[in-house]
């Protein structure tokens, strides 16, 4: 589900990904899903992980992938706070950084660092755990001291050492290296609340309907597990 509506909400927010041809950067992109779809629309990515395990996943992922990628995925390990010294002056039509901001200890210092491989109109795709999604998750659920204010989320819930963030937070950060959202959507918004049954794979396609239709409405878009922002520089 969370692959489905990314990807959708990923095209509908930066259609010409469709025609291909565009350059992207995937910062901390892993077994590499999204850069395999990129490739097969004919785009060329450079997907950056420090893992050496998942840059050969991905690399595996993209000589097998069906259909053929159209376009090129290459690799290079390196976390996101290195990228400089690997890339140096190179810039990108789009920048994907999808589930990494929550796990690095400076998440405000990596945005400035994604924001520098920008070209003049490009345009960076962020998804982020959403801090409001997790003080809901964890009331259902019975605790409702993260409701009352209590800062407890850290690592809790979410894997060791992540952290979920709060969208105002994260908007405040893109301001200060001049770039503006452009679209917003929730991704797994019905998905942890529904009843199991709805989760089976004869059921899925139900739920991922009403997650993709539910995107970029308020209320709910706030409310998914991840919040996917599409930023560009102000003013562009």
């Amino acid at each position: 589900v969370r692959l489905a509506v990314l990807w959708e909400d990923l095209l509908s927010a930066i259609p010409e990904l469709k025609d291909g041809g565009l350059s992207v950067l995937d910062a901390g992109g892993g077994a590499g899903r999204v850069p395999e779809l990129l490739a097969q629309a004919g785009n060329r990515v450079l997907l950056a992980d420090p893992s050496r395990e998942m840059l050969a996943r991905a690399e595996r992922a993209v000589v097998e992938s069906r259909p053929p990628a159209v376009g090129s995925v290459t690799t290079v390990r390196a976390a996101l706070q290195d990228l400089g010294e690997e890339l140096a002056d190179e810039r990108f039509d789009v920048v994907c950084c999808h589930a990494v901001l929550e796990w690095l200890a400076d998440p405000q210092g990596a945005l400035g660092h994604l924001a520098g491989f920008l070209g003049p109109k490009g345009r960076l795709s962020l998804m982020f755990y959403n801090r409001d999604a997790a003080l809901l998750k964890r009331a259902l659920g019975g605790d409702l001291a993260p409701a009352l204010g209590e800062d407890v989320l850290s690592g809790r819930g979410w894997g060791e050492g992540a952290t979920p963030l709060a969208e105002g937070a994260v908007r405040e950060w893109l301001g200060g290296v001049g770039l503006g959202v452009r679209s917003k959507a929730g991704v797994r918004i019905l998905h942890d609340h529904v009843p199991e049954d709805l989760r089976r794979p004869e059921r899925i396609g139900e739920l991922l309907e009403a997650e993709t239709w539910l995107r970029d409405r308020e209320p709910f878009s706030s409310l998914g597990q991840h919040t996917h922002l599409v930023c560009e520089r102000s003013g562009a």
